[in-house]
């Protein structure tokens, strides 16, 4: 008996809300999701006419371009590696953009019925959330010593996931449960609102124990300019601005984990201008300053998308640089690796990604109840990236990676942004 067009879609979207589980979760599970996800796309394709037809049509998604091309840049950067393997390497990270947003928005658009699919895109959002609550479970209860032999040992870092990986997707995964129950008809719900306090509960504490900054900076920072940008009484974001600070202040005073963090920084720079220079600040220092000597020896091209450790091995072989350095393999910096290895074309690219997604995502947080969940967090989570990106290469560590380009195919797809237009030209 043949498999009918819907029961096919409806496996697919099964899939998606599995791949939405894992990501947290398992790098090797989500990359083996999504090649059986590539693989049922071009199957329904060549057995459905009509599958085809909806998947051709959405090929055109609002930021099919930007991400492309970001992921071109790389790839031409290819060419000006010394070792073409390596630059492969580097560039197939990159692919991961245009090919996820892809899949996950196309297969989302294949639906017709606008409330039905904006129910999918609930459940998938949802999904990824469920999986950052079994993962922040796993954390509370390594930390309390249930699982392994790490109990209370910091930072915290469960299924030997970096504790800034850890941290920057709970923050991802903290702005989409705050529009679920800002926007959304089920997060207002009795069962929903109990399933985003959970998550709350869990993600708000393993996020002060990843002792991740980065992560703290890009919340404390997205916090108050979503304040800014969602309320419009300029006598409120006052209020509300003061009372995040007061809050930040009285954390920092009486919270020693955060104390003892926020305190390092001006120790790591002391210690940094004193000649000491292995440190968490220091080695950031010093890897900025090498990027930046990349960028200036070859400004338009960078020195090639797969030549950043070998540009540093070269370094610290003619005593530019101390060796402790080649135990990173990026710069933690987003804006100076692009410029490193693509130049300024890379760093256009990079920057043309976040414009169009907020260019994209603004007016939805003006729009109804539906643009205004999807703004929120496409907004939340760009602004989160454009900081965080500061101290740390985001876009080269695949968990991260792999949540943003999901996010941003979940929210900014060409159905909402159509019915934010349409809103607009009714208005006009």
């Amino acid at each position: 008996m043949a498999l009918s067009q819907s029961r096919y879609n409806g496996m697919l979207l099964a899939g998606l809300l599995l791949f939405s589980i894992t990501l947290p979760l398992s790098k090797s599970a989500g990359n083996v999701l999504l090649f059986l996800g590539y693989i049922s796309v071009v199957a329904g394709m060549v057995y459905y006419q009509e599958f085809k037809a909806s998947v051709l049509s959405g090929i055109r998604q609002p930021l099919t371009l930007a991400f492309s091309l970001y992921f071109l840049i790389a790839l031409v950067g290819v060419f000006f590696t010394e070792k073409y393997a390596d630059g492969f390497h580097v560039a197939n990270k990159f692919f991961s953009l245009p090919a996820i947003y892809l899949l996950v928005s196309v297969l989302i658009e294949t639906v017709q019925d606008p409330e039905k699919r904006r129910r999918n895109a609930e459940n998938i959002i949802y999904s990824f959330l469920a999986g950052l609550v079994i993962l922040n479970g796993i954390g509370v209860m390594t930390y309390l010593g249930i699982f392994g032999h790490k109990k209370f040992i910091l930072p915290l870092a469960p299924l030997n996931m970096h504790h800034i990986w850890f941290s920057n997707i709970n923050a991802l995964g903290m702005y989409a449960a705050a529009s679920l129950l800002l926007f959304s008809r089920r997060g207002a719900s009795t069962g929903g609102k109990r399933f985003l306090f959970i998550f709350f509960i869990l993600a708000v504490p393993c996020v002060f124990l990843s002792q991740s900054r980065t992560a703290w900076f890009g919340i404390a920072l997205t916090s108050l300019i979503m304040v800014f940008l969602m309320i419009r009484s300029k006598i409120i974001v006052a209020c509300t601005v003061t009372a995040v600070a007061a809050a930040c202040v009285v954390i920092y005073v009486f919270v020693p984990l955060v104390h003892e963090r926020i305190n390092m920084i001006t120790t790591d720079i002391t210690l940094f201008f004193s000649g000491t220079l292995e440190s968490s600040l220091g080695n950031r220092f010093l890897m900025w300053k090498a990027a930046f000597m990349m960028f200036l020896s070859n400004p338009i091209a960078g020195v090639g998308t797969g030549d950043y450790v070998p540009t540093m091995i070269a370094y610290v072989k003619s005593g530019q640089f101390p060796e402790f350095l080649l135990e990173f393999n990026q710069p933690h910096n987003m804006y100076l690796f692009a410029l490193a290895t693509n130049g300024l074309w890379g760093l256009a690219a990079l920057l043309y990604v976040f414009y169009q997604a907020l260019l994209l995502a603004l007016p939805l947080i003006r729009g109804g109840q539906e643009e205004r969940l999807f703004g929120f967090i496409a907004v939340a989570t760009a602004i989160h990236f454009l900081a965080a990106g500061f101290t740390d290469s985001l876009f080269n560590i695949q968990v991260v990676r792999y949540s943003f380009v999901f996010i941003m195919a979940v929210c900014i797809r060409k159905s909402t942004i159509s019915a934010r237009r349409d809103q607009l030209t009714g208005c006009g």
